[in-house]
């Protein structure tokens, strides 16, 4: 039981959470007068004492992330030979909490917590600390608003290993396979163990299995792969991504924290608050309006970056036939029997029909010579919106996205980029006969990035794109097909 009052300052009220970390108080600030959260530091397994380093370690590491959605620590104090952590009060319940109470929790819903703990982490990973506990009862909610919380165990760059050798620290249900066999933490097992999270928010049960003692877990962990989620709808290729056996190609922290608010924005519910983390990026603008005309349809060349055309799957091919079909239809309509003159009906203007050479087809050649339009300025797509880091990780951002997220992935493609994919049309056309494109190793030469890809489990090829840099992040500009 702690004392009624700490430090002198801080008034106990009740406890509300207790972790392996220690027990949370909720206390009154006398001084200041508000609500804390006051955490005493428990003992580590072997310690003697309170480990005042990792309880300070603590505080630097969180009270230095100034962000919404991280726990705010304001102090760390020593009274009656105890350490006690004073941070930020989130009312509310964990995740885990809601997820016994809920069930399985609804995907654009975990979208927005998602996002919101990825920007959080994303911060920390910024300036060197790695949170290495990330796990549904360290995710707080408080209605709309999620905040990662207990950095208690997170360590930044240069500090002192503070635990004795082969000390297990962290939940290991959320543990990645490179944790899992002893290496040293990194930022990719802090994107795992989020990916766990979201996991476990959806199927209502972590991804791995507790198999009744530590080593035991581990070992499978290590060893087996996750089954894919069987409820996260449009999140299943996110988690897929972050859940990764491969820590190089597994996403970054900040590409999680892109895709997930994207995919929050696209999917949640009409008339409800935004929710989701900020994105790094500018927010997603209304998708560009789709090229209007045949012509649009039937000269583009292959999507840039994708397949080449001879990969166009049957969707493709019978939109265009049909395309086709109807400007020949609106074309005769259009020369109205009684008018020798052949102009077309007054309001009529039949959008010009074009051959794959691109030269108009005969049946429609004296129409297109006068109906052929442009688009508005107000129909020009809107300016191509950069991806967080590097090039290399802006072309597994791209990817990531496709085949389900057209909109996303076209946002991400440069003018010449988009002007050689024929449009937004025979763009989204394209990769609807797209199930599955994996990404293979990427390497940079300049501005140059070539990567491996493979469609739908079955074909490979090389891509060579020419990628520019917008702010702090990068576009695609233009795809140079294969090397």
């Amino acid at each position: 039981m702690p004392p009624e009052i700490i430090a002198g300052r801080y008034h106990v009220e009740r406890p509300i959470g207790r972790g392996g970390m220690g027990t949370v108080w909720l206390c009154r600030d006398e001084v200041l007068g508000r609500q804390v959260a006051v955490k005493q530091v428990g003992l580590m397994p072997g310690e003697s004492a309170p480990d005042l380093a990792r309880a300070l370690r603590e505080a630097r590491s969180s009270a230095a992330l100034h962000h919404p959605h991280v726990v705010s620590v304001f102090d760390a104090v020593e009274a009656d030979r105890h350490i006690w952590l004073v941070m930020e009060y989130v009312p509310g319940s964990t995740l885990s909490e809601l997820i016994d109470r809920e069930g399985r929790l609804d995907p654009a819903r975990v979208a927005s917590i998602g996002a919101q703990v990825a920007d959080g982490l994303a911060a920390a990973h910024e300036r060197g600390t790695i949170h290495r506990d990330v796990k549904p009862g360290n995710v707080l909610i408080d209605g709309d608003v999620a905040k990662i919380s207990d950095f208690g165990i997170a360590r930044t760059d240069g500090d002192a290993q503070l635990t004795q050798s082969g000390l297990l620290t962290g939940t290991p249900l959320y543990f990645s396979p490179q944790l899992a066999r002893g290496e040293s933490p990194t930022p990719a097992d802090d994107v795992w163990a989020l990916g766990a999270t979201l996991y476990a928010a959806v199927e209502g049960a972590a991804p791995a299995e507790d198999r009744g003692n530590a080593i035991a877990t581990l070992t499978a962990i290590a060893e087996t792969r996750p089954a894919p989620p069987a409820h996260a709808g449009f999140l299943a290729d996110a988690i897929g991504r972050m859940l990764d056996p491969d820590p190089v190609s597994r996403w970054s922290m900040a590409d999680a924290a892109h895709a997930l608010a994207r995919l929050h924005e696209q999917h949640r519910a009409p008339g409800t608050l935004e929710t989701a983390a900020p994105s790094p990026e500018p927010t997603p603008e209304p998708a560009p309006s789709p090229e209007p005309t045949a012509t649009t349809a039937t000269t583009a060349a292959a999507p840039p970056p994708g397949p080449e055309r001879h990969r166009s799957r049957w969707p493709l091919a019978v939109g265009l036939v049909l395309l086709l079909l109807v400007a020949g239809i609106a074309a005769a309509v259009a020369l109205r029997p009684d008018d020798p003159s052949g102009t077309p009906a007054a309001g009529r203007s039949p959008s010009a029909a074009r051959s794959p050479s691109g030269t108009p087809s005969t049946a429609t050649a004296t129409a297109t010579v006068t109906t052929t339009a442009t688009p508005s300025a107000e129909e020009s797509p809107p300016a191509a919106e950069p991806a967080a880091g590097g090039p290399e990780q802006a072309v597994e951002t791209y990817y990531g996205l496709l085949p389900d997220d057209t909109e996303g992935a076209w946002r991400m493609l440069g003018p010449t980029a988009r002007d050689s994919s024929g449009g937004y049309d025979d763009y989204a056309a394209f990769w609807d006969g797209i199930d599955s494109v994996e990404v293979g190793p990427t390497s940079l030469d300049g501005d140059i990035v070539t990567v491996e890809l493979t469609y739908d489990g079955a074909d490979s090829e090389t891509r060579r794109l020419r990628m520019e840099q917008r702010g702090s992040g990068w576009i695609i500009a233009e795809d140079l097909r294969t090397g």
